[in-house]
């Protein structure tokens, strides 16, 4: 079976588009993705780990942007005659709608979050249209979802809108890597905070660094990922040599720099869209044996503070977060121990792989010509 992975707005190399659910499938499959991006330096003949890219440059604002990644991904359909088209961005839904009717295959739709609680912060909406255009989308999403040969949802929060005889829930799990040997904190050396995720100040990146001028403790904060603004990039690195940026990162990549550090921090500020919302950062924190600072809202004071892992802050408040790092580098074998909690944690719950093989599950349903429901614990 030919499996046609696509994405308008996720990188060709994106940690659930490509380097979990896209290389899980090419066990099995013959999986190809059509996403935004350059071939990496390491593809052979457009192939990695098993799996054939067709990657493109999005060019253009939100509108030409979202015709002229069509107009691509449609290409790549024809070339390509896949038996699964399996995409993951809201903007494709009518493209996968049209497919599912004229397109000759099963059409796969995987919804990363609640598309209706994230129009509500997009800034270049105009206000008084963004009540009607999530009214308007919530009621084409649900006729298409009704076509659909499966939805796939990350976020358990999301799955309140998708409870259909074909969904299912696969979350965001980090995969299960090796543990590794890591040089314990014990205050002979700065202590190394974290940051791996969307470099904006509503992930409370802003706060994060503030709150390196309360800290008594000598710390350094490093950041992966990628800053969506320039302005704010250069706010939030100028004159702070405590602050060292190290970029985007694929998943491997991500773990050394993981295990490396001390303290994973995940301040996200309140927002409709981050209310419930899980996220990755967490378990990519557990993986690597990292104490947790987080936010006190949606399910993080039961999943890091009650079960041990971490602490919990009012991520709007930079003092607190200050507090919070001082406390646990004032007590090493602490943080050491609640490392070796969300390890055990991840190991025995939050990893990829039990994800994977409910990934596989719906696929083997799809072969059988079935839309029949994947059972999902915890829903």
């Amino acid at each position: 079976m030919r499996i046609l992975v696509a994405s308008s707005l996720h990188s060709v190399d994106d940690p659930r588009v490509f380097q979990k659910e896209a290389v899980s499938l090419a066990k099995r499959y013959d999986v190809h993705v059509v996403a935004v991006g350059e071939l990496p330096t390491s593809a052979s003949q457009g192939i990695v780990k098993g799996v054939t890219l067709h990657p493109f440059t999005r060019r253009g604002g939100k509108v030409l942007g979202t015709l002229r990644a069509y107009r691509q991904i449609r290409m790549c359909f024809r070339e390509v005659r896949p038996d699964v088209f399996h995409f993951h961005d809201p903007e494709l839904v009518p493209l996968g709608l049209w497919l599912s009717f004229v397109g000759r295959c099963k059409v796969v739709y995987d919804v990363h979050e609640d598309v209706l609680k994230t129009l509500a912060k997009k800034r270049w909406l105009p206000q008084p249209l963004k009540g009607p255009l999530a009214w308007l989308f919530g009621k084409l999403e649900m006729m298409a979802v009704r076509r659909f040969d499966a939805v796939i949802v990350a976020e358990p929060y999301a799955m309140k809108r998708f409870e259909t005889a074909n969904s299912v829930l696969i979350r965001n799990y980090f995969p299960l890597l090796a543990d590794r040997p890591r040089k314990a904190y014990n205050g002979s050396r700065p202590l190394k905070l974290i940051y791996v995720g969307s470099l904006t100040k509503m992930r409370g990146v802003s706060s994060l660094v503030e709150a390196l001028d309360y800290i008594k403790t000598p710390a350094e904060l490093l950041l992966v990922g990628k800053f969506h603004s320039e302005d704010f990039k250069r706010q939030v690195l100028a004159a702070r040599p405590n602050v060292k940026y190290l970029g985007w990162a694929p998943l491997e990549k991500v773990f050394d720099h993981l295990c490396k550090a001390d303290i994973g921090m995940n301040c996200v500020w309140p927002a409709p869209s981050h209310d419930e919302m899980l996220g990755t950062k967490v378990f990519d924190y557990m993986a690597a044996r990292l104490a947790i600072i987080t936010s006190n809202f949606s399910v993080w004071p039961v999943m890091v503070e009650e079960a041990g892992c971490g602490v919990c802050v009012d991520p709007k408040d930079p003092k607190a977060i200050a507090a919070a790092i001082d406390e646990l580098a004032s007590e090493p074998e602490r943080l050491a121990s609640m490392g070796e909690i969300g390890r055990k944690l991840f190991e025995e719950k939050y990893n990829w792989s039990s994800e994977e093989q409910r990934l596989l599950e719906v696929y083997s349903r799809l072969v059988e010509g079935r839309k029949s429901k994947v059972e999902s614990r915890d829903r």
